[in-house]
């Protein structure tokens, strides 16, 4: 199986494979309490035994370009005067929030993610230091589960050798 993501952010990012470790028990689906947001860590574990509490993933952005986004387009974003980018994404490993999560590790949130705009930038790594772990709490107080569509569509599908693609995203055809 094959899957590639659309996702549109305000910043570009950077090409090539990125893996990044999840903490493992947060990623379950269903899964409730503690933050709704995932924190990456872009080192991997220290141990065998440590690595079992945590979940590698791995994607691949094969393209990130410069777009348009047309105001008028029938959609309530603002795009104002900041650039946009567009990433064609293929996911390696299928995790939950894996995208947005190692995107805003990356520094490269993606538009309207209410839930990780506030922690780009931020990994577990920050952790070890105690003005960076205010830095977070600081950041969690303000994280939101989206209310608009965010910046991110599951673009294609290959599987068995039948590929399915998906229509126009919201963020229309990126030509403005």
């Amino acid at each position: 199986i094959k899957k590639l993501y659309l996702a549109v952010t305000t910043e570009p990012v950077p090409l090539g494979m990125h893996v990044h470790w999840m903490w493992g028990s947060l990623n379950a689906r269903g899964q409730s309490g503690g933050t709704p947001c995932q924190f990456v860590s872009h080192t991997p574990p220290v141990s065998r035994k440590k690595a079992k509490s945590w979940i590698r993933c791995v994607l691949e952005v094969v393209k990130c370009e410069p777009i348009a986004i047309n105001k008028e387009d029938g959609h309530t974003y603002d795009p104002g005067d900041k650039q946009h980018y567009q990433s064609t994404i293929r996911l390696v490993t299928g995790r939950k929030h894996q995208v947005r999560a190692q995107l805003a590790s990356l520094g490269c949130p993606l538009i309207r993610d209410t839930l990780y705009e506030a922690i780009s930038g931020m990994t577990l790594e920050d952790l070890e230091d105690e003005d960076s772990e205010e830095r977070m709490d600081e950041a969690l107080a303000n994280v939101r589960v989206p209310t608009e569509p965010i910046g991110l569509q599951a673009h294609a599908i290959l599987f068995a050798g039948v590929r399915a693609k998906a229509r126009t995203p919201w963020w229309g055809d990126g030509k403005g």
